[in-house]
């Protein structure tokens, strides 16, 4: 996702865009649907303050039984970018503010909303909260049928 800086005026702005995972260069395995993206921009110069919102729907196995299931991804995060150069000394150590340099015309997202997508994919997959998984003797998937290997 690509931001053409000169088409912002000062003020608030909401640009609402459908991706495609691959445009993300996204597993195509797992993000298998359109990301629904909304950011909100507030532009006051030399400040680009960014409201990221990401939606859609993954494709995963469930951690406890193997069954495939989706994942519902909705992830808000803040971006802040200052049209200027960082500053000398010390006060760089501030992750806060992301630079660009004066003159740049786009302001390229893609690799930031990546990211967000990834981080907000990875951890536990449930196909759903009660799944009781599978048997550790057997195998056999107790979501579907008991086993025999309490009764031995």
């Amino acid at each position: 996702m690509k931001l053409h800086l000169p088409s912002y005026s000062a003020g608030i702005h909401e640009i609402k865009e459908e991706i495609a995972p691959e445009d993300l260069e996204l597993n195509p395995d797992e993000f298998t649907h359109v990301i629904q993206s909304i950011v909100r921009l507030d532009r006051h110069d030399p400040y680009f303050d960014l409201k990221v919102k990401l939606e859609t729907t993954a494709a995963a196995e469930c951690d406890r039984c193997l069954a495939p299931c989706d994942v519902n991804i909705s992830v808000e995060n803040p971006l802040l970018f200052v049209i200027g150069h960082a500053p000398a000394g010390d006060i760089v150590d501030d992750d806060t503010f992301l630079y660009i340099k004066p003159g740049t015309t786009d302001l390229d997202l893609s690799q930031d909303l990546r990211d967000f997508l990834i981080l907000a994919y990875s951890g536990r997959h449930l196909c759903h909260e009660e799944c009781l998984g599978l048997c550790v003797n057997c195998g056999t998937n107790l979501n579907n049928s008991l086993c025999n290997c309490n009764a031995n």
